[in-house]
């Protein structure tokens, strides 16, 4: 009578244990999805912000290799001498980089 019950008795106790097991891979495995979803917008987020900063930078250079006026006032901010117009004379002098 014991080897009887003994049989149903074990199959339940192991298919209640596999079932507790299988729960808790579950619910491990939501959160891991959760986790990941949430980075996910986040790196959305950051690649758009580099997505309009590289924009920003062509269009820098875009200006920078056809407008050569915009190519003296860049020269001209990165020199120090931004204060001094196109029209000045000699500006050849003041320039530190030009040693006549």
């Amino acid at each position: 009578m014991i080897k009887k019950k003994l049989l149903p008795i074990s199959l339940l106790i192991f298919s209640v244990i596999s079932l507790c097991y299988l729960a808790l891979q579950v619910n491990q495995a939501l959160q891991e999805y959760k986790h990941w979803k949430t980075r996910e917008s986040v790196l959305e987020k950051e690649l758009e912000v580099l997505r309009e900063e590289a924009r920003n930078h062509q269009q820098f250079l875009d200006r920078l290799r056809r407008n050569p006026d915009f190519q003296d006032e860049v020269a001209r901010k990165n020199w120090g001498m931004e204060n001094q117009t196109n029209g000045s004379t000699d500006s050849r002098k003041k320039c530190p980089l030009i040693n006549d």
